[in-house]
């Protein structure tokens, strides 16, 4: 049999008190809140023919956010279930970032300053509330019984006896249940988990960065070169740039261990496939500290490439994999070589000390 069912949607944000819709309920939902003793709990009230299901999650600072489903002529007798479906709608409401989101630190905290009324949103969260309430079982309310106040209050814990509680349901004026661990959905859980895992990764990123910023600032007190260091300079910034960015847009950006190489990038097939980040490890053999450029298939390709190395020397120009191909080597000594390059060798070029200084052809 279908029910009479209304929600209700409402809580406390920095800028006060709101729900909607707004009307005579307000005082019941104070009441609920007023009672609460853990950090989420389902309040119930009757009132006449009306069951009232609350729902108070608390927030941030003094914050809360609520919902309520008020049914018409009946009450639910399984409440071992109504935790997990005022839950799953919690779980929606952040992943859409309606009202309420996660915060660096995994934890579920206000959207905004206040309720905004989201057309939308709300009709989603009834629908969603209306379709599961549904689906509890539920009986016929039985005639009031004057022997109880209405404003009487009567608490327990999700580990008494359910038919304590559901019976006190109907006849008590206000009926609450507490549960003060294991109130996530396992989404929600994996969704913190990797709310952490992120933030993790920002604070190893913003250590690379600053690793790199005192290297710079080391290599310009040794160079002279100003057009060296000036390039330097604009590789620290787009690598910061490009790490930085990599963990905020992480549906464009993988993260993958090549072994050689932790890449940050697109992917392919299961490969690297794009323009990427490929970051070596300290102890790598030929001392290389970041790549940039263009993956192909996995492979370094690129026409314009960046190679940086742990002692401030660098090479760009075109590379096929780990080979140099053509382009410019800046050596840590303020030197630099433009030309074809053989086994990452100068090859046929030219050598520069601010002024021309030699020329190779082939062998020599």
């Amino acid at each position: 049999m279908t029910m009479n069912i209304s929600t209700y949607v409402f809580g406390k944000f920095e800028k006060g008190y709101r729900q909607f819709p707004d009307d005579y309920t307000k005082s019941i939902f104070q009441t609920f809140k007023d009672n609460g003793k853990a950090r989420t709990q389902i309040a119930m009230h009757r009132n006449g023919d009306l069951m009232y299901y609350g729902y108070i999650r608390l927030l941030d600072g003094n914050n809360y956010i609520g919902l309520c489903v008020v049914i018409n002529g009946y009450y639910i007798t399984d409440l071992s279930k109504l935790f997990d479906v005022f839950q799953n709608v919690i779980e929606m409401m952040v992943r859409e970032g309606y009202l309420i989101h996660f915060n660096d630190q995994g934890e579920i905290v206000a959207s905004a300053t206040h309720l905004v009324e989201d057309k939308e949103a709300l009709d989603e969260i009834k629908q969603s509330l209306s379709s599961q309430f549904e689906n509890l079982d539920n009986k016929i309310l039985p005639a009031v019984s004057y022997e109880k106040s209405s404003n009487s209050i009567k608490s327990f814990s999700i580990q008494d006896p359910l038919e304590d509680v559901v019976r006190s349901s109907f006849s008590e004026g206000y009926t609450l249940l507490y549960k003060s661990s294991g109130y996530e959905t396992y989404s929600v859980l994996s969704y913190k988990g990797v709310v952490n895992k992120l933030s993790e990764q920002i604070k190893s990123l913003e250590a690379e960065k600053k690793s790199l910023s005192i290297n710079l600032n080391k290599q310009k007190r040794k160079q002279k070169n100003t057009k060296w260091v000036s390039v330097l300079s604009i590789i620290a910034v787009v690598f910061g740039f490009i790490i930085w960015n990599k963990v905020l847009y992480p549906d464009e950006v993988t993260k993958y261990d090549a072994g050689e190489f932790l890449y940050y990038g697109p992917m392919e097939d299961g490969k690297p496939n794009g323009t990427g980040v490929a970051i070596y490890p300290k102890n790598d053999k030929d001392k290389r500290l970041y790549y940039y450029g263009n993956f192909t298939s996995g492979k370094r390709v690129d026409s314009n490439a960046i190679m940086f190395y742990r002692d401030g020397s660098y090479f760009r120009g075109s590379m096929d994999d780990d080979h140099w191909n053509k382009g410019t080597f800046y050596d840590v000594g303020g030197d630099y070589f433009e030309g074809i390059f053989k086994n990452n060798i100068p090859f046929e070029g030219k050598w520069y000390k601010h002024v021309f200084a030699q020329s190779l052809t082939g062998d020599e």
